[in-house]
């Protein structure tokens, strides 16, 4: 295998192995104090199907000791799910006043714990949502820092796979625009250009949550850096700035940002919403971004809407340079036996190779998979609501299974 094969699955040896050190080092300073009773039910509470949780285990008992003490977890798991309510209605629900918790709570929202708005508190999933959420603020210090440790742990199990199961277009690439756009079957979908013309807010976080959290278990990023951060329209950008999570940023300064990641060999992915609804737009690397490991490894294609385009090889005329190889982030192309090998499997439409090939034999081809994205988040959230609770329904039925299994092998 020639060395530029190796470039393109290096950053996944990298990933992995920063994974297994990351969970050795975990093992040996596993701490030794037991979960208390409130800690361990808050715990169950996150292994629910509906907060896309994990199984129960002694990694997920530790984060959560990290992130809530007793005393926090005991209010905590009381806490709606994603939509905030009062402090009021989640002391009625744990069957205490509010001034009993009040501080309590606020405390929690402080250190972002748990989501909080003008409405009240909720529960985040703890990846994506809690993750997101605790970490784009940019604090570094050492708790945060033992965090990143402890949710990298978690998400490198492969848990993830368990909600792979089911096609649901949840996300979407944006393709690199000089390789669209002069296709005359091109969408405005597809171009970032077309985003940023429909939204007069648009912001950048201060860091890329993904690349900050490697950074703290002492992996930097082989293509970019924590403060490219994720990038912001609408409404989105405005929670964003209020927040103190980011910054605005003019639509000229929005397109040179772009320009620069795309320089850089990021993947944009964003929710499969049409341009002008607000979203965001996380420019990912194959080293540090949760999402493309869960692509490359947890079956994460399933929650990805197939692209407008694909990318065609001419083999007949590719120098096996290996161009393409270095600059994608799913490994879709490689260098075997000095010939270049492609796996349409792997291609997510980002259209990095295109724009990379000096011979230009790499081109983009019409998917004919390819679906609109949706024209609201109401309906983007029907469209992928019934492969979500087929695979919730799978969960559960395995689960109850192995109960029962288990339940017959007790004396």
């Amino acid at each position: 295998m020639t060395r530029a094969n190796s470039s393109g699955s290096g950053s996944m040896r990298r990933h992995e192995l920063r994974t297994r050190n990351a969970r050795m080092e975990h093992e040996q300073t596993r701490r030794s104090a037991p979960a208390h009773p409130d800690q361990r039910a808050l715990a169950e509470v996150f292994t629910s199907v509906s907060l896309l949780g994990p199984p129960m285990s002694d990694t997920l008992l530790e984060l959560v000791c990290h992130l809530f003490s007793p005393e926090e977890a005991a209010v905590a798991r009381y806490l709606p799910f994603y939509l905030p309510k009062p402090i009021e209605t989640i002391a009625h629900r744990a069957r205490t006043r509010p001034e009993e918790i009040r501080e309590i709570v606020l405390r929690l929202a402080e250190r972002r714990v748990i989501y909080s708005n003008s409405r009240g508190y909720a529960l985040l999933p703890l990846i994506p949502g809690m993750f997101e959420y605790l970490l784009m603020d940019g604090r570094d210090t050492p708790w945060h820092r033992r965090y990143a440790q402890l949710i990298v742990d978690l998400f490198g199990t492969g848990y993830s796979s368990r909600y792979n199961t089911s096609p649901s277009p949840l996300i979407r690439t944006i393709p690199i625009q000089t390789a669209v756009e002069e296709e005359s079957r091109v969408v405005d979908a597809d171009l970032m250009s077309e985003m940023i013309a429909c939204h007069h807010r648009l912001a950048v976080l201060n860091v890329c949550q993904c690349r900050q959290s490697l950074l703290f278990v002492g992996h930097e990023c082989s293509r970019s850096n924590p403060q490219d951060g994720c990038l912001v329209f609408g409404s989105f950008a405005e929670s964003t700035v209020e927040s103190g999570s980011g910054r605005f940023v003019s639509r000229e300064e929005m397109r040179d940002i772009v320009q620069e990641r795309w320089e850089k060999n990021l993947v944009f992915m964003s929710a499969n919403l049409v341009p002008s609804s607000s979203n965001a737009i996380c420019t990912c690397c194959d080293c540090c971004c949760h999402y493309l490991e869960s692509i490359n490894s947890f079956k994460g294609r399933m929650s990805l809407a197939p692209p407008l385009f694909l990318i065609q090889v001419d083999e007949s005329s590719c120098t096996s340079c290996g161009k393409c190889v270095k600059v994608c982030n799913t490994h879709a192309h490689t260098i075997e036996d000095r010939v270049h090998r492609y796996n349409h499997e792997h291609c997510i439409g980002c259209g990095l190779c295109v724009t990379a090939c000096p011979a230009h034999v790499i081109t983009v081809a019409e998917n004919p998979g390819y679906r609109p994205p949706s024209k609201s988040w109401l309906h983007h959230g029907l469209r992928i609501l019934p492969g979500s609770v087929l695979s919730a329904m799978k969960i559960k039925l395995t689960s109850s299974f192995e109960s029962v299994k288990a339940g017959r092998k007790k004396p």
